[in-house]
């Protein structure tokens, strides 16, 4: 009896599990994040500026990209997810 009550127990807490991760919305997943959530600033920050970061890259057409922020970025722009270039 002991048992059947684990195993009933256990399904109950499986279900909304798998529930919520087939319900997550796609940023979850991997996708590029807002500006905003990263309080993304238009001028550099103590020195640190978008050039100087390893997430920072210039694509062929010559625009600033982000590795984890969406959108065009500037070179001389700073985030909180900065990561100095080693």
């Amino acid at each position: 009896m002991r048992r059947l009550a684990l195993v009933a127990a256990t399904r109950w807490m499986i279900v909304p599990a798998l529930a919520g991760i087939s319900l997550a919305p796609e940023r979850a997943f991997g996708a590029e994040a807002a500006k905003a959530d990263f309080s993304y600033r238009e001028q550099p920050k103590e020195g640190k500026s978008c050039s100087n970061c390893r997430l920072f890259s210039l694509s062929e057409s010559g625009k600033g990209l982000c590795a984890i922020v969406d959108g065009e970025i500037s070179a001389s722009e700073w985030c909180m997810a900065f990561s100095a270039r080693k």
